[in-house]
């Protein structure tokens, strides 16, 4: 059990406020080693966001391929409405004509009798074999069962359920409810719709659905694959979707409408762009953030380390500002983009232009590691500052409890001789009166 003290025991002194005037007067170290803390902990945190910059910059900058952005290729068509085209680096440069002759067309069927409610359902039971044709000789085909009692809907569902080939929905044709059967996906076959001779086949379906007279489907749209004509050619180039992959090798053109169009290939160097507006963005974040940190009255003003960073920063750029492709200002040390001689660079000399992009990422990417290194290092020694402070803190804090403890005990046990003095006191005084009471009763 924690010793109990009773203070102002006495009402001589006032021992709290005696104590707490003691503890003030020991504390004030800890005061100390508090502003230490707050101002170390702030330096963490703003050398935390220029980290942060920093790091953010180095990751953009090493995942960019240069390579790559100077190597894209794009196509462009004429007539978008009628064709669309991407192409891939592996595509030379060139301009066709190309003339779409027909779209791709899914099979749409339908059976050729039904329900006159959705309510109604099958008296029979059995299986049902549909057959789906990838192209003229090959074939998949899936067996589903029906039962009576079950309605268009529940066959519908088993139907989906069973295969991915053939979308089932229910076909209301104004005075009944047929089972409508369609190609899920027209590039999945090659085989089009001809006289007797469909894609979507379908045997042993229920006799609520089937009118003998006229067999199980009725065919409501044919399949069809989509054709397309290069240049002056008189043969035809079909495909199974609108979709014509490879075309050339690296070209894909997709077809939507009919039509005649003229598709360019092409140097892409829209990423170039890209990749110096982001560039330029990562830049100027990390320069405000080294302005704030270096300027006049700042926390790192004249800091070896960080003003390091902003010089580097600057004489890095002059490959760029050479070729004129950055306007830099010498108010800020911000920096933008010149499109206009970016433009005229992307025309005349790309290769220049790759050389500039490629010394720049080389040159940052190299520091930024250094950079972000030296950051993280001083960080790290902030921290470990932080940590040495809150050890003294808290031996301190416990000393400052223990010393209390202690001025606490013996302010009572003073207390408490000062109240037993005064006791004594009291009784001699009671003695005396009581003396000189009974001495003056003689003399009477």
């Amino acid at each position: 059990m924690a010793d109990l003290f009773i203070s102002g025991l006495t009402g001589s002194f006032d021992t709290g406020t005696m104590i707490s005037n003691l503890l003030k007067i020991k504390q004030q170290p800890l005061q100390v080693l508090t502003q230490q803390k707050a101002l170390i902990q702030t330096k963490v945190a703003s050398l935390s966001n220029l980290y942060g910059a920093l790091n953010g910059m180095k990751t953009f900058m090493e995942g960019i391929d240069i390579d790559k952005i100077f190597s894209t290729k794009k196509a462009l068509s004429s007539n978008s409405n009628v064709v669309t085209a991407e192409a891939t680096k592996d595509v030379p440069n060139l301009t066709m004509s190309v003339t779409v002759t027909r779209l791709a067309q899914t099979e749409m069927s339908t059976s050729t009798k039904g329900f006159s409610s959705l309510t109604d359902t099958f008296s029979s039971s059995g299986t049902m074999t549909l057959k789906y044709w990838k192209d003229n000789s090959n074939f998949v085909s899936y067996d589903i069962n029906y039962s009576a009692g079950q309605t268009l809907q529940d066959l519908v569902n088993s139907i989906n359920s069973s295969q991915n080939e053939v979308k089932t929905s229910v076909y209301y044709t104004g005075s009944e409810y047929r089972l409508l059967l369609t190609e899920a996906d027209a590039s999945k076959s090659t085989k089009e719709t001809a006289n007797n001779d469909s894609v979507i086949e379908v045997n042993g379906l229920p006799s609520e659905l089937y009118d003998q007279s006229i067999g199980p489907l009725e065919i409501l749209q044919n399949a069809q694959n989509s054709a397309l004509k290069i240049g002056n050619s008189t043969t035809e180039i079909t495909s199974p979707s609108n979709i014509f992959q490879n075309i050339i090798n690296g070209l894909n053109i997709t077809v939507k409408e009919l039509g005649s169009v003229t598709i360019t290939i092409k140097e892409d160097y829209s990423q170039i762009d890209s990749f110096l507006n982001n560039f330029i963005s990562n830049y100027n974040s990390i320069n405000s953030i080294v302005n704030q940190l270096t300027g006049k009255g700042a926390q790192f003003q004249g800091d070896s380390t960080i003003t390091t960073i902003k010089t580097g920063l600057v004489r890095f750029l002059n490959p760029l500002i050479t070729a004129g492709l950055i306007n830099y200002s010498d108010k800020d040390g911000t920096i933008s983009l010149n499109t206009e001689a970016l433009s005229n660079l992307k025309d005349s000399k790309p290769e220049k232009l790759k050389e500039i992009i490629s010394n720049l990422k080389d040159s940052y990417s190299v520091q930024l590691n250094a950079w972000t290194s030296a950051i993280n290092t001083y960080r790290n020694i902030s921290e470990s500052q932080i940590n040495s402070i809150n050890q003294k803190m808290t031996n301190l804090q416990n000393y400052l409890s223990k010393y209390e403890e202690r001025l606490r005990k013996e302010y009572a046990q003073l207390e408490a001789f000062i109240n037993q003095m005064n006791q004594i006191s009291t009784r001699l005084q009671d003695f005396m009166v009581s003396l000189s009471q009974m001495t003056g009763g003689k003399q009477k």
